[in-house]
């Protein structure tokens, strides 16, 4: 029996901003660094063997805070957030003013919906799974120091059907999530701890 743990990490200076964005890089505010070594604090109550995190800067840097146990973190960009393409670094304003067709199309068909120079969410889901079953034990414990979509995608896939429930779960900068797995079955165990 062996656990992912899900961290989000720490508020970014984008996220302050309110853009659209996910691989662009922003650092972690001092909020975010707050955050982050609150959700240090939590992890010490949780044991685990291997820690990996996006290749992004608010990612990393909140893996070097939480990671406790001081193992070698190991960055991977599958766990990077979802691809925005043309929507990187805008606001819902400027999407409106400046690509007023492409929005309305991502909103109608988000699953499937590709941001032009982008990913899909569905792309995404994808990815995240891909990842969990090529490189993680599950009859182990492993951190993933990743971000909101990428959370999400993965619950939505243990839990529900496809990208059904998305949009249902709220994991805040500096959350934990546990999916514990027995004999391979997902059972959600903490959901935006701490967040």
């Amino acid at each position: 029996m062996g656990k992912i743990i899900l961290v989000r990490h720490g508020e970014s200076k984008l996220n302050v901003e309110g853009v659209y964005y996910g691989i662009l890089n922003p650092e972690l505010t001092e909020k975010g660094k707050e955050q982050a070594k609150k959700t240090r604090e939590i992890l010490k109550n949780i044991s685990y063997e291997k820690i990996y995190t996006s290749d992004l800067k608010r990612a990393i840097e909140t893996a070097e805070i939480v990671n406790y146990k001081e193992l070698e973190i190991s960055i991977d960009e599958e766990l990077r957030e979802l691809n925005f393409g043309i929507f990187e670094g805008r606001s819902y304003e400027e999407l409106l003013e400046k690509y007023p067709e492409e929005l309305k199309k991502s909103q109608k068909n988000w699953e499937n919906y590709n941001y032009i120079t982008g990913e899909s969410v569905l792309e995404l889901q994808k990815r995240a799974i891909n990842f969990i079953e090529k490189k993680i034990d599950l009859e182990k414990d492993t951190v993933l120091v990743t971000h909101w979509g990428v959370i999400n995608t993965i619950l939505s896939h243990y839990f529900s059907n496809g990208l059904e429930s998305y949009w249902k779960f709220s994991v805040k900068n500096g959350g934990v999530v546990i999916i514990e797995f027995s004999e391979g079955y997902p059972i959600l165990k903490g959901l935006n701890i701490g967040g």
